[in-house]
């Protein structure tokens, strides 16, 4: 759970996250940084929600 947590949570959480990010754009697909943390941030939320009720 907290090896991929900050890549889930910012594109620049992870340097896969850029490097797919550059093969995109290239394809002609952008994703901006505000549009990947509007996902990114609730599901990095809901992660810390499940792994702190494991915990329980």
């Amino acid at each position: 759970m907290a090896a991929t947590l900050a890549g889930n949570f910012t594109i620049l959480g992870s340097v896969a996250n850029l490097i797919v990010l550059q093969r995109a754009q290239k394809s002609g697909i952008a994703i901006g940084f505000w549009s990947y943390f509007k996902l990114g941030a609730p599901v990095t939320v809901i992660t810390i929600a499940i792994g702190v009720w494991l915990l329980k």
